[in-house]
């Protein structure tokens, strides 16, 4: 069976909900539909409308329907924990009343990490200790989804202390928790995406299609631009145009009998290229590799 396919208004550079940049989210929300995919991650809480009846009529309007969403925050910061997991439950409300049902959870790339993103040998690591706050954090806001009959699935993410392999592994080992599979953000840190679908096989409980330009990785790798710089050259391109084997990827996918949704993404400055278009060659490149299979 072909994965369901999503986009969400990460596509459109919404990765803040308070970002000045930010186009209107009645301007996403109908060129998501003009898109044709009919179903969308809503994005960062507090970016769509939080109040149930106003955020049903604006999808049912245009009938769309709701995979889930993610809180991409300071996850490893202890100190932090409690206004974590009080916006993951203003982003589960958002997701339950909009008839979702996934919470990814993504520790976003600060100014210890962000700097070394995809450097694997330069980036420094968390100690045990913060290793530990981190899972405690990462089980509560589980703990949260949970709450309101939601999935919840940790992202690795360029840039963020979960990131490279022994840390995906790390999460794998020592947490109960499913994995959200990010394609680009996996190429980004020199994991083979298909190959890591294979090994977590029983983990993966969303994924997120994505692609960066093998030219411009190379390029900040040598360069040792952190993750925002080369978000803005930019690294992320439509799904098919970059690093990433989608045949491969969905091939791992059939393997592994994975039925759910798979969100198309392409992270970039809000404002930046042409969204919808990028969406549009994405989803031309990922049919034709899904009629191949």
């Amino acid at each position: 069976m072909a994965v369901k396919l999503a986009t969400g208004p990460v596509t459109w550079g919404i990765d803040f909900a308070d970002s000045p940049s930010n186009p209107p989210w009645t301007t996403v929300l109908d060129q998501i539909q003009r898109s044709g995919l009919g179903a969308l991650e809503l994005g960062p809480v507090g970016y769509l409308p939080e109040a149930e009846h106003e955020l049903r009529d604006a999808l049912d309007s245009r009938e769309l329907t709701a995979v889930g969403s993610f809180i991409f925050d300071n996850i490893h910061d202890a100190s932090e924990r409690c206004r974590v997991i009080e916006e993951a439950r203003r982003a589960c409300r958002a997701i339950a009343a909009a008839g979702g049902s996934i919470l990814v959870i993504i520790d976003r790339p600060g100014r210890r990490r962000a700097p070394t993103a995809g450097r694997s040998g330069d980036a420094v690591r968390l100690d045990s200790a913060e290793r530990a706050e981190m899972k405690a954090t990462l089980h509560a806001v589980a703990d949260v989804a949970a709450e309101a009959s939601l999935e919840a699935a940790v992202h690795p993410h360029a840039g963020g202390f979960i990131e490279f392999a022994d840390e995906i592994d790390w999460v794998a080992e020592s947490t109960s928790l499913n994995l959200c599979l990010d394609t680009g953000h996996l190429a980004y840190a020199g994991v083979e995406p298909a190959g890591a679908i294979r090994s977590y096989a029983d983990r993966v409980a969303h994924v997120h299609l994505k692609d960066i330009y093998p030219d411009v990785h190379a390029a900040v790798i040598a360069e040792r631009v952190g993750f925002w710089d080369a978000l803005a050259r930019p690294i992320f391109c439509p799904v098919g145009h970059g690093v990433v084997e989608i045949g491969a990827v969905l091939r791992a996918l059939a393997t592994i009998g994975y039925d759910g949704y798979a969100t198309i993404e392409q992270d970039r400055v809000p404002g930046a290229g042409s969204p919808l278009d990028d969406l549009a060659a994405s989803v031309a490149t990922i049919r034709a590799a899904q009629e191949s299979i």
